[in-house]
């Protein structure tokens, strides 16, 4: 990757990160606001997790702005690494759940018109919460769920074809089939294996890469 590309992708991350950090903070002023004033019909049952989730996301992007994958792998290895890196997938799996729980919350207090809970912070809440779900649904459908039905169409399209002469084979040589079975089998639990091991190397390198 050129140096202006790496240069270019971390600016756009501390970009990115900034926006969610604003409106983290602009959700926790809010719902502090709520408690200090007392608004009882601010009152929901995702409220308290939306609050505590709050500080710990606040925490986690302040702490992966300023400490660099690069370096907790040379200090720590690469087990360590590739333990962060399931965390951040729980974190940011938890995080979609706590945006939209953010947006549900607000259009609950929208829709039950209430009043204490008026405030320009809500209406930016609900517009940020809002783009963000929209965002996620877009990154779901580029990066899993589209390139999923393509290579599953593929391999469908492949493995008919393969099943054809499969099929071919057992009605010419019903005993030579029969004895290569133990072999696909033992090659469909290596090509599994060396599938998951791959998988592995490829998110520890993307984290190194961040």
């Amino acid at each position: 990757m050129k140096e202006s590309d790496t240069a270019l992708s971390f600016y756009s991350s501390v970009f990115i990160q900034l926006i969610f950090v604003l409106l983290l903070i602009i959700i926790w002023s809010y719902i502090y606001k709520l408690e200090n004033i007392g608004c009882a019909c601010s009152e929901h049952s995702n409220k308290e997790f939306i609050k505590n989730f709050t500080i710990i996301a606040l925490v986690y992007f302040f702490i992966t702005a300023f400490i660099p994958m690069k370096t907790i792998a040379k200090n720590m290895g690469n087990v360590i690494v590739q333990l962060l890196a399931f965390g951040s997938f729980v974190f940011f799996l938890t995080f979609v759940v706590y945006i939209y729980y953010s947006f549900d919350y607000v259009r609950y207090l929208m829709n039950e018109k209430c009043k204490c809970s008026e405030d320009l912070r809500r209406d930016i809440i609900a517009i940020g919460t809002m783009i963000s779900l929209f965002l996620f649904l877009i990154l779901l459908f580029t990066i899993i769920i589209i390139p999923i039905l393509i290579s599953t169409i593929t391999n469908l399209f492949v493995k008919i074809q393969d099943f054809e002469n499969e099929v071919e084979q057992v009605i010419k040589d019903p005993v030579k089939s029969f004895k290569s079975s133990p072999g696909r089998l033992f090659k469909s639990t290596k090509d599994i294996g060396s599938f998951v091991k791959k998988t592995a190397s490829k998110l520890t390198k993307s984290k190194k890469r961040s």
